[in-house]
């Protein structure tokens, strides 16, 4: 095999690489945890390319991430293609466990992204894979096995019985500097309609001097929004690249739609030459505007919508900003949408627009600066010297304070609490905001 070809991997991911074959060596299942970005597919193709006698399935979301994996894959080890190697989409696998269909026999079966293992009818199909390779070795790669959404199962206990080759979190990745560090922009879309909803509870209040009190608060939690400005004000105080590439993450296909629209609106203070594709589970098209949306390297602002789709294991490279305008409570979603753009290399700090709250509303995410503490205490204490430290993590924007006072304030409007409570309540948290509410 030409040189070119053998597969080089960065020292952390020959760490895991290791310790999966040890691990491997002594127990049939083995799994690894590294956060989206650190190249968990290289590790894959590297024990593919070492194997060339053994057969290999790859079970995957979707064809998106195969395809990109493969595309990536191609620069990485000019060519080498691993004809030992086949991918399954758990949803094909699903349907050949309907149809009772036989499987071809593997020696190693790679479940990418195993935390959807534990879905009903996806893990039904896995099941149906495995119990006829039963010889098989069973790997595992994810960034996180928990399933949040479904009771906060283990799918690394659960699929692996607790077999942890490697694990590295994100914190640990970002202090290593494996990991571009995001500068993390706190916006409000919704702002308006909140503002609108706390104003229509304040007028409930019977109490004529506890009124005033909350529209007195009120107007200046108003204020303070319309000084702070919108979306528009807030991309174009940070995103300062015309010609970057961003991602738009939209909850579905109408508000896509609505906010395609707003592009000149949202980004025209940043370039007025803007490049707009979209990607949506359902669209047939779907696959060539995301092509066309990495081929273009034209001097305009590039924005991809999407909805259901790029949100874990496919990276483009180049992406300078992530928005995030779909709402979730879901840590895994999150932390999906967040790996779009810490993949994308160079020395660039990589932009997240949070223009629903997520990082307040996600109880995992608003541990994040803690966690980034304990990692690097830990490291130090080690003798380490980490490339980067917690202080690199910013979480800035105008509105950020803004949101919490307006969650505060409806706090206090809640109809369980007496007048005499919310009154408090609301005194309270203007001291502890310097007098100011």
């Amino acid at each position: 095999m030409d040189n070119s070809s053998t597969i080089k991997l960065y020292e952390h991911n020959q760490k895991a690489y290791d310790a999966l074959l040890d691990m491997l060596g002594e127990r049939d299942r083995a799994c690894v945890i590294k956060p989206t970005g650190t190249g968990k597919f290289v590790i894959i193709a590297k024990m593919v390319q070492d194997n060339p006698d053994k057969r290999f399935l790859l079970l995957g979301t979707n064809d998106y991430m195969f395809n990109d994996q493969m595309a990536n894959l191609a620069e990485i080890a000019p060519g080498f293609t691993p004809e030992n190697l086949q991918f399954m989409t758990y949803a094909a696998a699903m349907g050949m466990e309907r149809r009772n269909d036989c499987v071809p026999p593997y020696d190693v079966i790679i479940a990418d992204e195993f935390h959807h293992c534990g879905a009903e009818e996806w893990g039904k199909g896995v099941t149906h894979i495995l119990n006829a390779n039963e010889s098989a070795k069973v790997v595992g790669f994810t960034a996180t096995p928990i399933r949040y959404s479904d009771g906060g199962r283990n799918m690394a206990d659960e699929m692996f019985d607790g077999n942890v080759a490697y694990s590295m979190e994100l914190e640990e990745a970002w202090l290593r500097g494996i990991l571009p560090i995001p500068e993390y922009i706190v916006a409000l879309y919704e702002a308006p309609s909140e503002l609108e909803k706390l104003a229509k509870s304040i007028t409930t209040v019977r109490d004529e001097v506890a009124r005033k009190r909350f529209q007195k608060k009120y107007e200046k939690l108003r204020r303070a929004l319309t000084e702070a400005g919108g979306v528009r004000e807030a991309i174009a105080a940070y995103l300062k690249k015309a010609n970057a590439k961003v991602i738009v993450f939209c909850p579905r296909v109408a508000k896509l739609r609505e906010f395609m629209l707003l592009r000149r609106e949202w980004f025209g203070a940043v370039n007025s030459e803007i490049h707009a594709y979209k990607t949506v589970s359902a669209d047939p098209y779907g696959s060539e505007d995301f092509q066309a949306f990495k081929d273009d390297e034209s001097d305009a602002l590039k924005v991809l919508y999407c909805v259901n789709q790029l949100n874990e294991a496919v990276h483009v490279r180049g992406v300078d900003a992530i928005v995030m305008v779909r709402p979730t409570k879901s840590p895994t979603v999150f932390y999906q949408q967040l790996g779009r753009v810490l993949s994308s290399g160079g020395n660039r700090t990589p932009l997240v627009f949070d223009l629903c709250n997520n990082f307040a509303s996600i109880t995992v995410a608003e541990g994040t600066c803690g966690r980034m503490e304990k990692t690097y205490r830990e490291m130090k204490d080690a003798g380490e010297h980490p490339a980067f430290s917690p202080s690199d993590f910013k979480v800035v924007g105008k509105a950020l304070e803004i949101k919490q006072l307006a969650a505060e304030l409806q706090s206090a409007l809640n109809p369980l609490f007496s007048i005499d409570d919310k009154i408090s309540f609301l005194e309270k948290i203007a001291r502890a905001n310097g007098g100011r509410l």
